[in-house]
């Protein structure tokens, strides 16, 4: 602990000098002397405390107390005043207090207690202040070793969630790839049994006088054609993306009316369908560049999930209309086109024309928790009966062919499934259509 640096300051230099020599005599401490109301300022570091007098030759005692407190508070400040002059007298004890006021000429036995015990109360103040400052940065350190650790936690459950997505996304994969093998078996056998299906056509020219008949032989055989897709789309439902994208559909002009018809007919004999009446409401006959068979596919499974979904004599709609992409709104509503497409016009999003097909049901409908899976793969309402694979092979065409196709559902109301399209000439990958 370094040696304690007491400054006197009076007007009288015999007494500053004798204090100054008495106390360096008994207690070892640095003592000096000053004079004039600037002593203070003289000590570059600032004492360990004062003795100054009050009221002599113009020095303010108090006021140089004051100055020293406000450099450094811990300091001992001690007062002198003579015992002939009260008024100071009495104005040093009220300031410093009894133990802070001393009496000229200070004897050692007065001096020495008040002042060891200013300076013990210095050093405890001063170790109080180091323990108070060790604390704080003790806190503070705390403070950053608790937002480290919080960092380290959100970092930690970012991983978490990316390392369970990722588990979810290899799940997946493996029961995709599981669907691709199990396909890629029984895709062969089911193609060599559907060929069997191709008798038809022979049955077809013997029974040409039957009009009846030769319709039935051309259902037949559009069925073939169409099962046939439908297992090459499982296998490719399975497949991973690089190979689903490496591969584009070949797509054709068509009136989208008449493949709606061509597979309505096709489900014509089915038996749930004749119990149901469809309604077809064609607003527009729009033309646009499709994979027929594809096409006819999701045609055919809307309205199978239409049929399931209602009860006998139940009424299904279907609508077919064109708008403007403008006139969509996030919820995918849309309002009739005001002027039907103009040829070669395939502007931005206000003139881009849209053909809009709809198939609405009134039937149990779907809860949000439902909707918000449709699509999901093995997801099924159906039990035994479904795959969970039609919505989400669905979805995949219809992308395929630069449209959308999205669903509104409430229980007990019924479900309308919307798709858009764009009309020929519209849509972003011309370069893929057959001319």
């Amino acid at each position: 602990m370094p040696t304690p640096v007491i400054l006197i300051i009076d007007d009288d230099p015999l007494l500053i000098a004798n204090l100054a020599a008495e106390l360096g005599h008994q207690t070892g401490y640095d003592a000096r002397v000053g004079a004039g109301p600037k002593a203070l300022q003289s000590v570059s570091h600032g004492p360990d405390a004062v003795i100054a007098g009050h009221r002599s030759s113009g020095i303010d005692g108090l006021a140089l107390l004051d100055e020293l407190h406000q450099r450094d508070p811990h300091a001992v400040g001690l007062v002198m005043t003579r015992e002939s002059d009260l008024e100071a007298t009495e104005q040093a004890r009220a300031a410093a207090g009894p133990l802070g006021h001393l009496s000229i000429p200070c004897p050692m036995e007065e001096l020495l207690p008040r002042l060891q015990a200013g300076l013990d109360r210095r050093q405890l103040n001063r170790q109080l202040a180091d323990l108070t400052a060790a604390l704080e940065r003790r806190d503070h350190d705390l403070v950053r070793s608790r937002q480290a650790v919080e960092k380290t936690q959100a970092a930690l459950h970012t991983t978490h969630t990316e390392l369970h997505a990722a588990t979810e996304r290899l799940v997946h994969a493996e029961q995709l790839a599981a669907v691709g093998r199990v396909t890629t078996g029984i895709a062969y056998e089911l193609t060599r049994q559907l060929a069997l299906v191709g008798y038809a056509e022979a049955l077809k020219s013997r029974v040409a006088h039957d009009a009846e008949l030769v319709e039935l032989a051309d259902i037949i055989i559009a069925a073939q054609t169409r099962l046939a897709a439908m297992v090459d789309e499982i296998r490719d439902f399975a497949a991973t993306e690089s190979e689903h994208d490496s591969v584009a559909i070949r797509r054709e002009p068509a009136d989208l009316a008449a493949v709606i018809d061509k597979a309505l007919a096709i489900m014509a004999y089915d038996r749930d369908v004749r119990q149901r009446t469809i309604t077809r409401q064609y607003r527009a006959r729009p033309l646009i560049a499709l994979h027929h068979d594809k096409f006819s596919q999701v045609i055919i499974n809307l309205v199978s999930n239409a049929v399931q979904a209602t009860e006998p004599n139940a009424v299904l709609t279907i609508e077919l209309d064109i708008a403007r992409a403008d006139q969509f709104d996030q919820a995918d509503q849309i309002a009739p086109a005001s002027q039907p497409a103009r040829a070669g016009d395939t502007g931005g999003g206000e003139s881009r024309q849209l053909a809009v097909l709809t198939v609405r049901d009134h039937g149990c409908g779907m809860s949000p928790e439902v909707l918000a899976r449709l699509g999901e793969p093995f997801f099924t309402t159906r039990g035994d009966r479904g795959s969970g694979l039609g919505v989400g092979i669905c979805m995949r065409i219809v992308e395929e062919h630069g449209g959308r196709l999205r669903y509104e559902s409430s229980e007990g109301h019924g479900t309308t499934a919307r798709i858009t399209v764009p009309l020929l000439g519209h849509e972003p990958n011309a370069r893929e259509v057959a001319p």
